[in-house]
């Protein structure tokens, strides 16, 4: 006596397992997750008192300014555009998804164990604390990504 089983579907389960295999949809979560954080991260806090033109201020996008006893404007251009350089890249076939900003005064603007008091008074966010604050939503980038590999939307 003999049975003959008929999958049906088959192929599409065959396709669905490989992708998540090579879990394409956690990569495409990961990097979508990567480019919000790097969103967060680059906002500046608004402009204070140190923004405002006076005797002495820092003009974002320039540097430091200060006014002359004759009432004329010097400066030093020392900006370096911290938030536009703040970047993505991917490791590990795209498992690792780095964010990083090569602004030589990063560390001391927006790194959690670095920053200087002034610019957490003024409400410079971190690094580290965007990311634990965005924990929840790159969980739902990455399982967006996966329910679409699945076909579960």
């Amino acid at each position: 006596m003999s049975t003959n089983i008929e999958i049906r579907g088959l192929d599409k389960l065959l396709k669905k397992i490989d992708n998540l295999g090579q879990l394409e949809g956690v990569k495409a979560g990961m990097k979508a997750a990567a480019v919000h954080i790097q969103g967060k991260i680059s906002k500046y806090p608004p402009s204070s008192d140190a923004n405002r033109p006076g005797k002495r201020w820092y003009e974002r996008g320039y540097g430091s300014k200060w006014t002359r006893k004759d009432g004329s404007i010097g400066g030093k251009k020392t900006s370096e555009t911290l938030g536009k350089r703040w970047a993505t890249s991917s490791r590990d076939r795209g498992l690792t998804q780095v964010i990083g900003n090569n602004a030589s005064y990063a560390p001391f603007v927006q790194d959690a164990e670095k920053q200087a008091a002034f610019h957490k008074q003024r409400g410079w966010s971190t690094a580290q604390g965007v990311v634990d604050d965005e924990t929840e939503s790159v969980v739902k980038f990455i399982q967006k990504e996966i329910d679409k590999a699945l076909n579960r939307d």
